[in-house]
């Protein structure tokens, strides 16, 4: 709904659009709001995907950003939402991305068949998903779930909840990384807070 109230705000300039797309951040994802952060600074909504969440709402802040709309502040959220998720955050001592194949530390058990899975034709079964080891295929690019309210994480196959990797907790965290790079290239990077050293 807010994507649309953005489109419709950006078509119409109505001061009722605008209204709603600033409250879905003051009164839903800033902190003191109605949301709960990690002690690293993650908006956390919910244990399931709680990186589609905050990843999808940084995307919407860029897009609320580039119409004007608190420009500096949320575009200083939408950045520190992505940094945490690739590594401004405490897990495995710092510097732990939850996008596997970016950067030295990453999940290598992603629940995904297709990674976990041996090339055909060898058969693939309950024993790869319960198997501890690494995947064998690296998942580039793919975002885990994510960790609990208090950051912590585990980077085990069978949990879903944390681990599995779905197309909806990837599409808003890679469109505000692609708006990331815009205000790089466009020198428009605001200054930004690392919550964990």
């Amino acid at each position: 709904m807010v994507g649309c109230q953005a489109m419709l705000y950006e078509a119409t300039k109505s001061n009722t659009y605008k209204t709603a797309l600033e409250s879905f951040f003051t009164e839903n994802w800033f902190q003191g709001a109605g949301i709960d952060y990690t002690p690293c600074g993650l908006a956390w909504r919910d244990k399931w995907g709680s990186l589609g969440y905050s990843g999808s709402a940084a995307f919407i802040a860029l897009v609320a950003a580039d119409l004007g709309i608190q420009s500096t502040k949320l575009r200083q959220w939408a950045v520190e939402q992505i940094n945490y998720i690739l590594g401004d955050n405490h897990h495995s001592g710092g510097c732990y991305s939850f996008e596997i194949g970016y950067g030295s530390s990453y999940p290598l058990r992603p629940h995904h068949s297709g990674a976990s899975c041996p090339d055909p034709p060898a058969h693939c079964s309950f024993t790869q998903l319960d198997a501890s080891g690494p995947n064998p295929h690296v998942l580039t690019g793919g975002i885990v779930g994510g960790p609990d309210q208090n950051d912590n994480y585990h980077d085990v196959r069978t949990d879903y909840v944390q681990n599995e990797v779905a197309i909806d907790y990837n599409a808003g965290f890679h469109a505000a990384v692609a708006g990331i790079v815009h205000l790089e290239v466009a020198n428009q990077m605001p200054t930004t807070h690392n919550k964990c050293p």
